[in-house]
């Protein structure tokens, strides 16, 4: 081969370049972003539109409803979600896996779709905002908690906030725990009865007196002049001087006069504290292409300057910080991708002595900063998944250099020069080596289609495994064959002794294989069998993440129930996690009238949640699954919840509940009435624990009926009713005040206004057009009826979600669903209209599951093109990739002895394994054949083939499998993500391994039987066919 003869004749040229793509390489890798987990985008888009005021019901039929048939027209819309809550109609729209130009695309289109909805008067602006995998969790907070004044707080806050947005890669800071400064204007109802006024009135007077308008410009002489109408209010003194009321004679009524006017906060709907104390928390969010880890440093750096500002007292503390989870994790990879590397530069050296072990081992390098130098280009950040590909085909990028480097040194002790040997034995090895790897892209290649969020977290591993094969192909017949003929040596001679008794013992077996072969082939395919029988009792889930140290209580009042009384339970559990182990707890973080479960945040007066980050694993003696434990035993007992749920927090994409259960149809009460029957399923069934659903009955409403002829009598409207009211209860804003650079929102209510009760809602006195006052009870009645918390819509249709969580150890999600759907198999006939749609990790898996086995499809239909294109055979082809089922046996017992249950990760681990496991058989069924063309006979050429591949094969495998092995086992840090997917590979390339040495040739040696007793058995089926047609 030219190329070849090319890297042997040119040594200075060859090392040349390998310094070159060394020092491409680590600059590279320097400049590389790091980040935990790549970002992805989720093509999720919101629509969140607030109607203060208004009801679920309500909102569901003049907003959300509208919502959902305006963008119902937009392409590539996977499914839409509608909640219509008190105040608020939320929508989520998710997009089918497009790309991120089209998903823009699609997003303009959302956005104008909604932008021509005619919303009803009262609703404020739409928010609409897209949704990916950097809006889960900030890459650090920041918090400020302490007994400080309100308003130094809410200062120092926003000082700080402005310095964070001014560091480089920082996208967004959130600020959480402070409150707006307002000023009201708190009307006393006596003064309105007094001077005949009307809330209308006011706001009026106030709005029509605090202008700051520009009226165009006008010319005096030669000169242009602008015009400007200057009537702002400069302080809260000239608030309480606007002229509510005129009087000719010069007595005129004042705003002061009829209200008082306070400077003071939004009122709070939220409470937030860490570790007992107020906290205000900025959250910072990075940009795509910032290096996550540059970010944290630079946040601390800058937040430390303000820890000397604080008063006594106060303190500053940085959470949710994602530079330590990412040490800790991309640490676990890193110790175990080197004791990989150790291990395999000490067998190559125990194999092949140290010189042939140092030419095959510096491949690994090469191509391993060729790769770095690549995904630098093309954009790619150094994260888990990354690292985990360059992992993953450690073993796999020096199997080509063994192949080549072994057949050279073979070549050698034939007694050729360095450089023929290398020439010669690369050549010879060409052909199978290109194929081999090939197949191993065509198996990974696919995996990048692979849709979801799931495939898009994972797709870089594809990406990386394909970039790095490609850079050690260049490597093994470009620098290699030089390397060789300058440092090759020969193997140990302690290898050599205990190799060739090895290797004696191996050949004696496989003479009796082949003499046996019409009992060892059935052998072989009833043992495969048995052992297939193992499979089922494999347990099985989507998706196992790393821990993150960290964990939520979420905590669900009755409705109606107050933000004061919900504060009095969230205070009882963070007064528990007190009672935890000392030293277990790093902070303790608790939201009253906020519930964040993943994507959904929930604000409402009677919900809660407490955040619980633990000190990190190395340093405490529990598991975090045992003090989750702990706390559940001491908070089950807290009265008033109606559902306490403690669910850690995990690494990767959201995937669902275990059991996630729409049931959809018309009317809510047929719904609540399958979703309860559901739910009394569930309960019966062992394992499964925290069974909920979604349907919640809102506060109690009272409706103000307006009788319109007595209202009419008095000239009043139901638009003036109504507005009266409002104005009196929630308020409403008159104007924005300026306060230097800060603007301030001026709320005109009635004082006592929130506070009126059933009698003082009936007496409140109304100012007609006439100018009488009028009692509300006058002109209404008031009724009161339950309103729904929530209505949630699933595709359009209500639904009712029902929720539960699973011992993992004691049941599967698959298997829940599955019963539940036997269950309610007659639905359709028990409930007609109604239907049970079945969501969460159910879904993802068995969505997963079809989508890896169409791409497995796919990559075994390339690799049998690859190898038909190689051997120009049918049969052989089905010979090497017999390999593969019996690679995914050996998976799924390996998965069995560890305890490793089967799962997305582990599933896509066997879907690459398939290109990994025809590796070595290739070279194999290669060797056979070209001993046949040199005009071996046929048992001739598979017993010395075997003996030929015996060493390169276990150095392959072993090498492979050494690389996977601390992952595997957990040597330099466990991994519940990364690990069960090397356990998966470990497992069944062994087994693989043992196919190739011992039934490849066997099953090929009866492919090419021409024995009296195999010719005889094709004999008797001709003639049986000739007697059929006879």
């Amino acid at each position: 081969m030219k190329i070849i003869e090319y890297s042997v004749k040119n040594p200075l040229l060859v090392n040349l370049l390998m310094v070159g793509i060394f020092i491409l390489g680590t600059i590279a890798l320097i400049e590389m972003p790091r980040e935990l987990n790549p970002k992805v985008s989720f093509n999720w888009v919101f629509v969140i539109v607030p109607y203060p005021g208004a009801g679920a019901v309500e909102i569901e039929k003049i907003i959300t409803t509208k919502v959902e048939e305006a963008v119902d027209d937009v392409d590539d819309i996977n499914m839409i979600t509608g909640e219509s809550s008190e105040g608020a109609s939320f929508v989520m729209i998710t997009f089918d896996d497009i790309s991120d130009q089209t998903f823009r695309e699609r997003l303009n289109e959302v956005e104008s779709a909604v932008n021509r909805i005619d919303f009803p008067e009262g609703a404020l602006d739409p928010e609409i905002m897209d949704f990916d995998s950097e809006d889960f969790l900030p890459v650090i907070s920041v918090s400020i908690l302490g007994d400080m004044p309100e308003r130094e707080l809410q200062k120092l806050s926003d000082a700080l906030k402005d310095d964070l947005m001014d560091i480089k890669g920082v996208a967004q800071v959130s600020l959480s725990g402070t409150r707006e400064r307002e000023v009201w204007i708190e009307v006393q109802p006596q003064k309105l009865v007094q001077h005949n006024l009307s809330m209308t009135q006011i706001v009026q007077a106030i709005g029509s007196r605090n202008l700051n308008l520009p009226a165009g410009d006008i010319k005096i002489g030669r000169q242009s002049y602008l015009v400007r109408t200057v009537g702002e209010i400069e302080s809260l003194d000239g608030l309480g001087k606007i002229v509510v009321r005129w009087d000719p004679r010069g007595n005129h009524l004042y705003l002061g006069q009829v209200a008082n006017i306070k400077d003071t906060w939004a009122r709070a709907s939220t409470i937030a504290r860490m570790d007992g104390q107020p906290a205000a928390t900025l959250s910072i969010a990075r940009k795509g292409s910032a290096n996550s880890l540059e970010i944290i440093a630079k946040v601390k750096e800058a937040a430390e300057r303000y820890r000397k500002q604080l008063p006594a007292g106060s303190s500053l503390v940085f959470t949710n910080d994602t530079g330590i989870w990412m040490k800790d994790l991309l640490g676990k990879l890193q110790t175990n991708a080197l004791l990989g590397f150790v291990l395999v530069i000490l067998i190559l050296y125990v194999f092949m002595g140290f010189r042939n072990a140092l030419v095959a081992a510096i491949g690994i390098p090469i191509a391993f900063w060729t790769t770095f130098y690549f995904m630098s280009k093309s954009g790619q950040t150094f994260n888990g998944s990354a690292l985990f590909g360059l992992m993953l085909v450690l073993g796999v990028v020096v199997d080509d250099a063994i192949i080549v480097v072994e057949n050279c040194f073979r070549h050698r002790h034939l007694g050729k020069s360095a450089a023929q040997a290398a020439i010669d034995g690369a050549s010879e090895v060409f052909s199978p080596v290109i194929s081999a790897t090939l197949t191993t892209i065509a198996v990974f290649l696919p995996l990048m289609l692979m849709s979801g969020i799931m495939g898009k977290f994972m797709r870089v591993i594809p990406i990386v495994v394909s970039l790095t094969l490609v850079a050690s192909l260049i490597e093994v017949f470009l620098i290699a064959p030089s390397h060789f003929t300058e440092w090759a040596g020969g193997h140990a001679k302690h290898t050599q002794r205990w190799f060739r008794r090895l290797r004696k013992i191996y050949t004696h077996i496989l003479i009796s294989l082949i003499r046996k072969r019409y009992l060892v082939g059935p052998s072989i395919l009833i043992l495969a069998v048995l052992l297939a029988m193992l499979i089922p009792l494999v347990g099985q889930d989507l998706y196992s993440g790393d821990e993150w140290s960290q964990f939520f209580v979420w905590v669900e009042m009755p409705s109606g129930t107050s933000l004061a009384e919900t504060d009095r339970v969230i205070r009882a559990i963070e007064k528990f996690t007190e009672e935890l182990k000392e030293g277990e707890v790093h902070t303790v973080i608790g939201n009253t009238g906020l519930m964040q479960v993943e994507a959904d945040w929930i604000y409402a007066d009677n919900v809660g949640q407490v955040i619980v980050d633990l000190v990190e694993s190395e340093f405490r003696d529990r598991e975090m699954d045992d003090i989750m434990e702990d706390l559940r035993g001491k908070v089950k007992n807290i009265e008033g919840p109606t559902s306490i749920r403690i669910k850690e927090v995990s690494q990767g994409p959201p995937v669902g509940k275990p059991v996630e259960i729409k049931v959809k149809g018309k009317y809510l009460e047929e719904l609540a009435e399958v979703a309860e029957a559901v739910k009394a399923e569930l309960r019966q069934m062992p394992g499964v624990f925290e069974i909920n659903d979604d349907n919640q009955i809102g506060k109690t409403e009272i409706k103000v009926i307006i009788d319109e002829e007595r209202a009419a009598m008095h000239g009043l409207s139901v638009a003036m009713v109504a507005g009266e009211v409002r104005s009196a209860i929630a308020g409403v804003q008159a104007t924005i005040f300026r306060d230097g650079d800060e603007e301030v929102d001026v709320l005109v209510k009635l004082e006592g206004g929130d506070d009126l009760g059933y009698d003082g809602l009936r007496g409140l006195m109304i100012m007609a057009p006439t100018g009488a006052m009028v009692r509300l009870d006058n002109i209404c009645r008031l009724e009161e009826a339950p309103t729904l918390f929530k209505i949630k819509r699933f595709e359009k249709e209500r639904a009712i979600t029902v929720s539960a969580n699973i011992n993992k150890s004691v049941t599967s999600a698959i298997k829940v669903n599955k019963e539940v759907m036997d269950k309610f198999e007659d639905i359709s006939l028990r409930y007609p209209g109604y239907r049970l749609d079945f969501r969460g990790e159910f879904k993802e898996f068995e969505d997963a599951f079809k989508d890896l086995g169409k791409l497995f499809i796919v990559g075994i239909i390339l690799v049998f093109v690859i190898l038909g294109a190689q051997f120009k055979s049918i049969k052989q082809s089905l010979i090497i990739l017999i390999t593969v089922p019996f690679a995914f046996i050996g998976s799924m017992i390996g998965l069995l002895v560890t305890g490793n249950p089967f799962s997305l990760m582990t599933m896509y681990g066997m879907v690459a394994l398939a290109g990994i496991a025809v590796n070595d058989a290739i070279v194999m069924v290669s060797f056979i054949n070209n001993k046949r063309r040199n005009g071996s006979n046929k048992w001739t050429s598979i017993i010395e083939a075997g003996r030929i591949r015996l060493r390169p094969i276990i150095l392959t495998s072993v090498t492979t499998i050494l690389g996977l092995m601390p992952m595997a086992i957990g040597l330099g840090g466990k991994s519940e993500t990364w690990g069960p997917l090397a356990t998966t590979i470990v497992w069944g390339l062994a087994v693989a391994t043992l196919l190739t040495l011992f039934a490849i040739p066997t099953v090929y040696s009866i492919a090419v039987d021409d024995s009296f007793g195999f010719r005889l058995i094709m004999d008797r089926i001709r003639r049986s066919k000739r007697s059929r047609k006879e």
